[in-house]
């Protein structure tokens, strides 16, 4: 028995081996991922539902987070975007960071994040006028020069500077700033995924005439307030472009006065500590998703509004638009929406 089926499938390659060697390249013509990613209009996610806490406040309306949609460049998807509207090629290179891969990326993204979330809740709480402690603060490494002298990748955690610790990078870059291109400093980290720390004399770079370690930090806080505050993400989730949004979001439960005043507002940008709202990339793909999503105000940074605005006149969108540079000035302009 068992001789016959192995004769039948002999048998079976011998007379189809030309099918299936077509099957088989149509699978890799169908699967093999090229170099490129195509953006797509994406979506919203609300983060008046994300945001837990005690003694918040509800609203009428809702503030959304934008972000953009991706598939890989398949030759199916590489075809479709010839003929898909708002379908755009972009190449790989494009969207990763320096001497880091698309998963990598991710993982940097990832950390961004979190600090765009912890930098939300800083602004939030001052703005408020609400009293917090700041605890818990994590300085993470998301990019090592190919230049820097010292063992570190993304996502080791720096302790301390010559012992001194340090609540963000503005403060980290002073003190580097008081020594010289060639001077040595006593770096105390914890490397991803241990826990014992290690320390490294770490000798200062020349970047641009100025000594540097050479590596790029994002600072992470945690905050202890009178609501209990926490923003709840997916595994899935990454990148700093939600900072503005959240920042809002958490304002408007945390204070009497709703903003939204019952409508459905979307918008996109990063938060500095300072209360700066940053550039974003894909803002076309952001107001897009939006728009299908029934956004009636739109809110992006500046730099990003020429952009949104050519999309809005070129698709016609009955929407109201929106930009900040700062946190205040956003505030202030929903507040002034009837």
């Amino acid at each position: 028995m068992t001789n016959k089926i192995i004769e039948r499938i002999k048998n079976f390659f011998k007379e189809e081996w030309k099918f299936l060697i077509f099957l088989f390249l149509l699978y890799l013509g169908l699967t093999f991922e090229f170099p490129y990613v195509i953006y797509t209009p994406g979506g919203a996610i609300n983060m008046s539902e994300r945001i837990e806490g005690e003694n918040t406040y509800e609203e009428e309306g809702s503030l959304s987070m934008t972000y953009v949609s991706m598939v890989k460049g398949t030759i199916p998807f590489l075809a479709l975007s010839y003929v898909v509207p708002n379908w755009d090629i972009a190449s790989t290179k494009d969207i990763t960071y320096d001497d880091a891969d698309f998963e990598e990326t991710v993982e940097i993204d990832k950390i961004y994040m979190k600090e765009a979330i912890s930098n939300a809740e800083y602004v939030a709480y001052k703005a408020a006028g609400i009293e917090f402690t700041e605890e818990n603060i994590h300085n993470l490494v998301t990019h090592v020069s190919e230049d820097a002298k010292v063992d570190l990748k993304y996502g080791d955690e720096i302790l301390s500077v010559d012992n001194i610790k340090y609540t963000n990078l503005s403060e980290f870059q002073k003190y580097i700033a008081t020594k010289k291109i060639g001077d040595k400093v006593k770096l105390e980290f914890i490397k991803n995924g241990k826990s014992e720390p290690q320390t490294e004399e770490v000798e200062l770079i020349d970047v641009e005439g100025e000594p540097k370690v050479g590596i790029s930090i994002a600072t992470i806080s945690d905050f202890k307030t009178d609501y209990n505050i926490s923003v709840k993400t997916k595994s899935s989730e990454s990148g700093p472009s939600g900072g503005f949004i959240t920042s809002l979001a958490i304002y408007n439960s945390i204070t009497s006065e709703d903003i939204t005043k019952g409508k459905k507002i979307m918008g996109t940008g990063t938060i500095d500590k300072d209360g700066n709202v940053g550039i974003i990339g894909g803002v076309k793909y952001k107001l897009l998703g939006a728009y299908d999503e029934g956004a009636e105000v739109f809110i992006c940074p500046k730099e990003n509004y020429e952009e949104a605005l050519k999309v809005k006149d070129e698709e016609k969108m009955d929407i109201i638009l929106l930009s900040a540079e700062t946190f205040e000035e956003g505030l202030e302009k929903l507040k002034q929406i009837k």
